[in-house]
Order: C-alpha cells, then structure tokens, then sequence
C-alpha cells in the first residue's frame, strides 16, 4: 500500500514532463509569429504541425532529462535556447520576410542585423507574454515540485534517453518512424518561408538541418587551395574593349521540334535556329527538369556546380541555403572591372530569396516585378516587357553593362486559352488534351524566341560591342509522370535516354564583333561553363575561377549527374580541383577570393532592390481627389495618409490618384501626412518615401 501510494504521489511530476514541453512549444511558436491571432491560426489549420513540434521540444526536454537528471535544470536550460531562437527568427520574419534558418546560425549569417530586427520586434506584448510564461511555468514548478520533488533513478533515465533519441531521429531522418507518410508533411523548396508558415518554426527548423551536411572534400586546405590557384596561369583580356554582356534565361525553354512523332504547323523558335548556324551554341545539359530555375542561374552566374551536393541535388537550393556571403559571379567579375551589373526578374523579388542571392553576387541593382509596368502575356509578365527593361538600363548608364536577366511569359501550367490566341497548330498520335498543352507551349516560346531576336536586333544597330547569351533553364514539366512526353512517344517505357531526352536545352551566344572563323557550332556544355566560355569570347577578364573552368570544360564539356560519370568517362579524381576550389567559395574559408584581394569586396555597398526608395514631389487636391506626384512610381506603390492605406490608382508615369468617395474619411482641420509606400506579394515594405503634407485644400 505504501509503495502505491509512493508511486501515485509521482504521478503529477510525470504529468509536467509531459505539460512543460508543450507550454514551452507554444511559446517558441508564438515568439516566432509574433501574434497570438498568427499562432491560433497555425494550430487550428496545421494541428499534426503543431503535434510535431511538440515531439521536437519533447524530445529535447527528455534527453536534458536524461542527461543532468532535473527536470527544472532541464526545462530552463532548453528555454534559454529555444525562447531567443524563437524571438530572433519572428524579428527577422518581421524585418525582411524569412525566418531564422539553421544555416543562418551555422554560417553566421546577418549577426550585424539581428539588433536591428529585435528593435523593431520587441514590444510590450512580445514581453509581457515571455515574463507571464516564466512565471506560470515558476508557479507550475512550486506547487507541483516543492512538495514532489523528482527523482530519478538511472533505470528511468535510460528509458527516457532512448525514447528521445528514437523520437528526434525520427524528426531528423524520417525513420525509424516516418512522420512525413504519418501526417503528410512536406517542404516547399523554392518558399522555404511557406513550409515554416505551414510545418512550424521548431520541426521545420530540424528538417533544414540535412542541408548543413556539406561534405568537405578529402585534401581541402588553405594549401591545397593557393596550390591550385597557382597552377592557373593569368589569363589577361584579348583587349581594351569591354562590350556589354547580357545573359537572358528562357523559362522552360527546349526546342519541341527535337520529339519528332509530332508536327508543328510552323516553327516555334525560328530565329534562335538561325543564330544557332551562326553564333557559338549549342545544347546546355540542365540539372533541373520542371522547376527550380535557380539552381540553373546559379551554375551559370557563379560557376558552381549542382553536382557536388550529393545524390539528391534535387532537394537543395543553394539560393536559399547557401548563399549567405559574398559569392564571386559574373556581376562580380565585370563589375571589378568598371561594368554596371543589373539582375532583371519578372517575378517577385523574395521567390528564390532572390533579394538577398543578388546582392550576394555582387549585383549594383535587382528589378523584379514590384517595379515592372503592367505589360502581361497571360498571367505573368510579357517577355518583351523583359527586353524593354534590358534596353533601358543600357541605356541609363555611360558604361558598359552586365545584364542577367529571366523570362516568365512561359511558365507552367499551359491550359487552353493561356493566352490570347494560339498561333501554331500541332498533329499527330497525340491525345487531346496533350496536343492542347503542347499548343499553348509552342506559343509561349515563341514569345521568347521573338523577344531574343529583338534583343540582337536592337544591339545590331548599335555601334557599342554587345554579347548576348540566350539559354533554356529546364525542360516543361508537362504534367505528371511525363505524360505529354510519354504521349508524343518522346519518352519510351522504361527508356534508358530518358535523363538526357528531358535534359539537354538550347544555347547560344550571338555577338557583333567576334570573328567568324573564332564560333564554335553545335556544342554540349554544362551551364557551370557558360560564363568562363561567354568571358572568353567577349575577351574580358575572368576570374582565376572562371580561367580554371575553362580550360576544364575543353577536357570535360558536359558533368552530368554523379551515377553517370563513367558513361561520360569521367573519373572523380578528374574533377577533384573544381569540387575542392567550390567548397572552398560556398563553405570554406574563401581561401582563392583571400589571395586575389577581393573577399570582402564582392557585395555592392550601393546595392539597390528597383529604382530606390519613390519620392513624392507634389501633392495636389482637386475636388475629391488627390493626386500624388513624384517618382520612381510603379503600380506596386501604394498611398498612405497618417499611416493608412487609401485606394489607389496609377497613371503610368508619374501620378498616383485617391478619390476621396471611396476611400476612408479624412479628418477635418487636421494636417495630414501622404507618404508612398512599396509593399511585396508577402505584404513585406520595401520601399516608403518622404512624409509630405495634404494641402488643406
């Protein structure tokens, strides 16, 4: 009787081993979202989330247990690390739109900025809720643990260790138990943002953590590095010229007229087959089928290559999860050499944490779609509206220019009536809705392709020298399991082409002033090759990277994936200069950048996301409206009055109207303020002007 009621009196501490854990979960996850609204949302839509979390925290707390054998040393320990984690990702979430990943932690990323985003987070909410935690967890341990104080003995620590060791390998690994397939969760990899918002702050975090396992490769040392770096001769420029060079990436772009069971009424990409007869080009063996454009602008703006990560590539994004310094690139390269770099993206400037990569590789400026006109084909941005912003940032500055630039129109889905009309008809053993899609494809390109041609068009008639190199990033996705593909006969069952058939995209660099007899015709190529070939021919100088990679890809032109090396005859000792000078740029001490003097200058300080912050010149009132008058203006910006949003239109040019009928009434006799405010797809500010005042009438 007494022993059972010994264990009855345990009973309660055993029940806080279970409460605190998720006490402090919620916490964390209150912390991170900064509102209690954010966070019931979170539990209520995302529950087997919210279980997950939990099991992260619980998990901790039991091996702490195990460990020192005290719960309260325990759960304090665990709180004074997981509460600031919590409270500098909601800071930084609040500041530029993205939580605290682990790679931030790991690679250091940002420290300067943390005071910064905690200034503008903490607030008297934010802190009297952390101080009501710790005191009702206080108040939860006198009660409970000052008349039951814990003991455990080393029996209990044991079990409680192998359960917490069991559960986190389950959350790291997905196994032995498989919380994936049990609740369903997933990542998004190109918005890691988006599976933080859905999977939680605590088990998203432990899902990133695969990404830290960068293998450093046998013999990597500052030695090794400076070694290698020694064996490359100095390759100098071909000349005092310095035309502009301008790299424009074709969404899902790859010639349709290769899949050879179909007809198209006409050709799609007339004028890149005719510049391919001329021009160096060729075929370019993507590391991306259907998405992840990044991982291909990466490859061909820095050099580095996707095969290094691994045997699953496919699930890293170096753009989110690497690039967290300065990475030497093409906008670097010729920036070293007096060129203005500009980075020109349709789309929204934090996809692909696009804000940040840009000015990581050494960009003066990032035009993404906040500071686009309204020029759309279908839904998304036209591709000659792409065109247009290249010619007239060329034209903005008094020097040369390095211009990267993607295209949307193209991007998947491709239903019927995509866009206004469908030019080209396609036949043949196809299904209905397959040679609908393909249709719709074929139009879309075409866009592109005529695009290309104005842009070579453009720069024929100009007397400055100007190289341009066009490539597609990736084949279409074309529904599940290549069904189009399959359908078109392109791709066999079983058929062991299949990588390359669904691979290889079109290139080719056309220019106005390379010799004739200097082209090389019909090509294959990695995209990591592009840019040393590209500097090569416009004759500027590289970098002792690019000089590297170049002459290594007169040896090994294509690198496929790693389970294909043999069947391309290549030898891992072959490429074991280019994985070591890689890591020594994405993770090692940057030994290469430390000996050529620019480590630290790579990153602009002048870097620029759009035109800058919009400034308001005037503001008028006319009857019941008011018109707001300044620049740079664009239909992102919005009007605020005394920090309110008002209905707003835009001219086109240089005026934004508020008409007073529809909009919130203005106080009387008060001096109001209207500023300009530019908000991204995420509600995220990314410019504000000055504050000017209403005139009172």
């Amino acid at each position: 009787m007494s022993t059972l009621l010994k264990v009855l009196k345990q009973v309660p501490t055993r029940i806080m081993i279970v409460i605190l854990p998720f006490i402090l979960m919620i916490m964390v996850e209150f912390l991170e979202r900064g509102s209690y609204k954010e966070l019931h949302h979170w539990i209520t839509t995302y529950p087997f989330a919210m279980v997950l979390a939990y099991f992260v925290v619980g998990a901790l707390y039991l091996l702490l247990i195990a460990v020192t054998g005290r719960t309260r040393l325990s759960f304090w320990l665990l709180s004074a690390v997981l509460l600031p984690l919590g409270a500098i990702s909601g800071s930084k979430l609040k500041a530029i739109g993205s939580p605290y990943y682990p790679w931030d932690l790991y690679f250091n990323n940002q420290l300067m900025e943390y005071e910064k985003f905690l200034n503008g987070y903490l607030n008297n909410r934010i802190i009297g809720y952390t101080l009501l935690f710790i005191m009702v967890v206080g108040i939860l341990f006198h009660l409970v643990l000052r008349k039951h104080k814990i003991r455990f003995n080393w029996i209990e620590r044991t079990i409680y260790g192998v359960i917490a060791l069991v559960m986190a390998t389950s959350l790291y690994m997905d196994k032995p138990i498989s919380f994936t397939k049990l609740y369903g969760m997933y990542t998004v990899p190109w918005d890691q943002t988006i599976t933080y918002d859905e999977n939680g702050y605590l088990y998203s975090s432990v899902q990133m953590l695969n990404f830290l396992n960068v293998k450093k490769p046998d013999g990597y040392s500052k030695k090794a590095v400076t070694g290698l770096i020694d064996q490359i001769p100095d390759k100098l420029a071909a000349s005092d010229k310095k035309p502009n060079i301008i790299v424009l990436l074709g969404e899902s772009f790859f010639d349709p007229t290769t899949m050879k069971n179909v007809t198209f009424s006409r050709d799609p990409i007339p004028h890149l087959h005719e510049l391919q007869k001329k021009f160096t080009g060729g075929q370019m063996l993507s590391p991306q089928f259907g998405g992840s454009t990044a991982n291909v602008e990466f490859e061909v703006l820095s050099g580095n290559s996707m095969r290094f990560f691994g045997k699953s590539p496919d699930k890293i994004i170096p753009y989110i999860e690497y690039m967290n310094h300065g990475v030497d690139s093409l906008a670097s390269i010729t920036t070293r050499q007096g060129y203005t770099a500009t980075a020109i993206n349709p789309f929204f400037s934090y996809f692909f944490d696009s804000r940040k990569v840009y000015k990581h590789f050494g960009f003066s400026r990032f035009i993404s779609s906040e500071y686009f006109p309204n020029d759309f084909s279908g839904p998304n941005y036209a591709d000659h509206a792409v065109v247009n912003k290249i010619i007239e940032e060329t034209e903005k500055s008094s020097g040369p220019d390095f211009v990267f630039a993607n295209t949307m129109e193209n991007h998947h889905p491709y239903p019927p009536g995509k866009f206004s009309k469908n030019t080209i008809q396609v036949t043949g053993d196809i299904s209905a809705e397959s040679k609908s899609i393909l249709e719709t494809y074929a139009q879309g390109i075409t866009a592109t392709d005529q695009a290309l041609q104005s842009l070579v068009d453009y720069f024929s008639k100009k007397s400055e020298p100007t190289i341009i190199l066009f490539f597609g990033d990736h084949f279409p996705f074309f529904e599940e399991d290549y069904k189009v593909y399959r359908d078109a006969k392109y791709v066999l069952p079983n058929d062991p082409d299949l990588y390359t058939k669904t691979h290889y995209t079109p290139f080719v660099i056309w220019n106005n002033f390379v010799p004739s007899d200097q082209e090389k015709l019909d090509l294959k190529s990695s995209p990591s090759f592009l840019g040393p070939m590209l500097l090569h021919l416009a004759g500027i100088k590289g970098s002792y990277y690019t000089d590297y990679l170049y002459e290594l890809s007169k040896k090994i032109p294509v690198i496929p994936p790693q389970d294909m090396w043999s069947t391309y005859g290549i030898q891992e000792s072959d490429l074991e200069g280019y994985q070591k000078l890689q890591y020594d740029n994405l993770f090692g001490g940057r030994y290469g950048y430390e000996a050529k003097g620019y480590k630290d200058t790579i990153v602009q300080p002048a870097y620029t996301l759009g035109y800058g912050d919009p400034v308001i010149s005037k503001v008028t009132k006319a009857e019941n409206k008011i018109l707001v008058t300044g620049s740079p203006f664009f239909s992102s910006c919005n009007v605020y009055i005394d920090g309110t949003e008002m209905k707003s239109n835009f001219d086109g040019k240089d005026t934004l109207y508020v008409d007073l009928t529809t909009n919130p009434a203005l106080e009387a006799g008060k001096l109001h303020q209207v500023e300009v405010r530019v908000y991204d797809d995420k509600k995220m500010k990314i410019g504000q002007s000055n504050l000017y005042p209403l005139p009172s009438s």
